[in-house]
């Protein structure tokens, strides 16, 4: 009697029979990938919301990736030599068992699904900067479509209609992670110009040459806030950080300047900017990090129509915003002035006072508007009347509320305004900045400058300027040398001003206000410059931003 064919016996393995099998397994990989993201949608959160936390891990996964590209090359030619072998054997009927079919396809839907939400990410925040990642889940899909489906055919000449639609997304799938690949060959062979290093010594190298103590103060929310705040900021108790430099003992002066750093829209935590505030810092200057409520929900805001005009907006959410600025700022006075001080202050400081008089003053997105505002309120209290910076980054549209409508007819004679913008911001755009810029037209003209900071896609790393550029999570080489540099400049400036160390101040004096030292920004590897920085000192009669004056 012949043997009987043997029967498969499990459930799963049956399934893989079907032709459900390679559908089912691609959308559970589709769904595993986008499942943070849909959970977050459906608990009420926006889109941006919603695919923020792996725009995060994006951005962080890219950063580690620049880093190793020679094992990244490394990883996928092995992957696809793998994939290849296992191509071949399908052609010659031994196709892959159940459980790593299983994977193939899963991987294939999560690689799917994971470069739509990039492409979503990728228009709305990053703008071309990540080169690699696509790539990577270009060979990813390659070769799990190898290894599941082996060589790519032409659906001509099979009479099964499932079968020719079958090998026609097959055939879709791997033009599309061909077209993945194919940008970042360049990167992954060596082949691509690389951006000129992080500086190592001077401007934008280490933050230095003062280490720092950050000193939490919290402040009291006006009652009018705490009825109108969000669910997304509840758990915080907002504070002013203080971060103090160490100076060595008996500097030989009395204080050190004061600066106050406001951050960006939904982004209150001091983690984002620790960067930004210890370059101004290490140079020897006391740095007030004001942390303020963004999720506010006045009555009517919900379905509140805004007037944008010249560089401010109506949002009555402005007005619980700067209330509680205003609070927090009165705090910082309070912790400047008391006698006796904090006792870590006085501990890290010991007879040096904080100098407001000498002051840098600035923020990123929403805080670089609200700067602004924040500059209106302490002029009354004498601060910034000897020495001032103002440096905004990215700026949104400040407030157009009279009551906070700042007056800056009678800034020290020492004073720098940096308003800084960037080509690839799809967060608040480029024209809230030029406006801004005409609330200072009564300082001296190179004084107050316009900073526009362009995309160089040239080599590898792109180097892609987006509104993220001040934020720890996209410290990359373009802000060392396009905002880090700055910045240390700024500070070095402020710091010198105060000591009356007027050799130091007029260096970086010249690192401010002088073009060719200010807006250079390196070569590639290859000897081609990397797009500089513009600057203008009056870009209201720029043709470049015409189209912030259309429609008056």
């Amino acid at each position: 009697m012949d043997e009987e064919e043997p029967q498969e016996s499990s459930i799963f393995q049956k399934f893989a029979s079907s032709p459900w099998f390679a559908p089912t397994m691609i959308g559970t990989g589709a769904f595993a990938a986008m499942a943070e993201s849909l959970l977050l949608l459906l608990q009420g959160q926006s889109i941006e919301n919603a695919v923020w936390p792996q725009a995060i891990r994006t951005l962080s996964w890219t950063l580690v990736l620049r880093e190793h590209v020679s094992l990244i090359a490394g990883f996928s030619a092995a992957f696809i030599g793998l994939c290849i072998y296992a191509s071949i054997q399908k052609f010659r009927g031994r196709s892959l068992s159940t459980i790593p079919r299983a994977a193939s396809f899963c991987l294939i839907g999560a690689v799917i699904s994971s470069w739509i939400i990039f492409v979503l990410m990728d228009y709305r925040y990053i703008r071309g900067a990540f080169l690699l990642l696509p790539t990577i889940y270009g060979i990813l899909l390659l070769g799990c479509l190898l290894a599941t489906q082996g060589p790519p055919r032409l659906p001509n000449g099979f009479s099964n209609w499932k079968e020719k639609g079958t090998t026609s997304l097959n055939l879709l799938a791997v033009f599309l992670s061909a077209w993945l690949i194919m940008p970042g060959i360049p990167a992954l062979i060596g082949i691509a110009p690389s951006p000129p290093l992080t500086p190592t010594l001077g401007y934008g190298a280490e933050a230095g040459p003062f280490d720092r103590t950050t000193i939490r103060f919290a402040y009291e929310l006006p009652d009018e806030v705490k009825a109108i705040q969000g669910p997304t900021e509840e758990d915080i108790e907002f504070s002013v950080y203080l971060t103090v430099p160490h100076l060595p003992n008996n500097p030989g002066i009395e204080g050190v300047p004061l600066a106050i750093l406001f951050h960006a829209f939904n982004n209150p935590s001091i983690e984002s900017y620790t960067d930004w505030i210890d370059h101004l810092s290490a140079k020897g200057m006391v740095v007030a990090y004001i942390q303020y409520p963004t999720d506010v929900r006045p009555e009517g805001g919900d379905d509140f129509e805004p007037t944008l005009v010249d560089g401010t907006s109506d949002w009555p959410h402005h007005v619980p915003r700067m209330l509680s600025i205003e609070s927090a700022l009165q705090r910082l006075n309070e912790i400047i002035t008391a006698t006796p001080r904090h006792l870590t202050v006085d501990a890290v400081l010991k007879n040096l006072t904080i100098m407001p008089e000498h002051l840098w003053i600035g923020g990123h997105s929403l805080g670089g508007a609200y700067s602004l505002q924040a500059l209106g309120m302490v002029q009354s209290m004498g601060w910034g009347s000897e020495t001032l910076l103002v440096d905004t980054e990215m700026a949104a549209a400040r407030p157009v509320q009279a009551e906070w409508v700042p007056d800056f007819t009678n800034l020290p004679e020492d004073t720098i305004v940096h308003l800084v913008v960037s080509e690839d911001d799809m967060t608040v755009g480029q024209c809230n900045s030029v406006h801004q810029h005409a609330l200072f037209e009564q300082i001296d003209q190179n004084h107050a400058l316009l900073l526009y900071i362009p995309s160089d896609r040239y080599g590898f790393p792109r180097l892609v300027a987006t509104h993220y550029i001040p934020a720890n999570e996209a410290h990359d080489t373009l802000a060392d040398w396009a905002f880090y540099r700055r910045v240390d400049a700024q500070a070095d400036w402020v710091v010198a001003q105060s000591r009356g160390d007027y050799n130091t101040a007029d260096f970086a004096y010249q690192n401010l206000v002088n073009t060719g030292m200010l807006t250079n920004m390196g070569k590639w590897s290859d000897g081609v410059d990397v797009l500089p920085i513009q600057a203008y000192t009056n870009p209201g009669e720029s043709p470049k931003f015409a189209d912030c004056f259309n429609g008056r």
